[in-house]
């Protein structure tokens, strides 16, 4: 099996702009890409930036449509960057 085919949980953290919509705009483009949320944790927002660090956690996903919906989601204005990014073994 080539790793692009591996199926597994994973592990997202990303810094996003505090506004409303922006979630919505990244579980669209995991949805687009057959990926499920498994939970979403949004931490305390910085106030003098503006930007919230959200971390999701996956269902079982393949490798290569991760991978995709990541790609797309680095492109969203929303997005100010994608900090972790981890395979979980169940």
């Amino acid at each position: 099996m080539s790793m692009a085919e591996i199926k597994t949980r994973f592990y997202m953290r990303m810094s996003v702009a505090d506004q409303p919509g922006v979630l919505a705009q990244i579980s669209k483009i995991l949805g687009d890409h057959a990926i499920s949320i498994s939970s979403v944790i949004q931490k305390e927002t910085d106030p003098s930036t503006k930007i919230a660090e959200i971390v999701i956690m996956t269902h079982p996903a393949e490798e290569q449509a991760v991978q995709k919906a990541l790609e797309e989601t680095k492109h969203l204005g929303v997005v100010k960057e994608i900090s972790n990014f981890v395979r979980v073994e169940a």
